[in-house]
């Protein structure tokens, strides 16, 4: 967890995130989530989630060419960015991109191993 806000899934619980994450869009329980999730053929790679209920997707854009998608749950809607996840990170780390959905990060950051 970096910062008490941002859950980045390690290997522990990423398959079992991606499983669930996957039958609940395959059984039409979100439609906000556009497209399949990993497990699931042309799915999305279901990677972290805020404290928000906010779930991050990787998506591939063609070419091993992945960005960064979310459903944002206070918003209700599904964000989509053209950056590859490091990129997207920095910027969300120094305040740049997604200051209506992200918080205002601190000078340093707090890392939390939970896996």
């Amino acid at each position: 967890m970096v910062s008490d806000f941002l859950f980045i899934f390690g290997p522990a619980s990423m398959v079992p995130k991606g499983d669930w994450m996957s039958s609940y869009v395959r059984e039409g329980k979100s439609c906000k989530i556009p497209r399949p999730v990993i497990p699931d053929a042309d799915g999305m790679l279901h990677w972290g989630h805020s404290i928000d209920g906010d779930r991050l997707f990787l998506e591939d854009r063609g070419s091993g060419f992945w960005t960064v998608s979310a459903f944002r749950r206070d918003w209700g809607d599904w964000y989509e960015s053209d950056l590859a996840l490091a990129d997207w990170l920095v910027e969300i780390f120094e305040g740049r991109l997604a200051t209506d959905w992200m918080p205002e990060w601190p000078a340093t950051h707090s890392l939390e191993t939970l896996d």
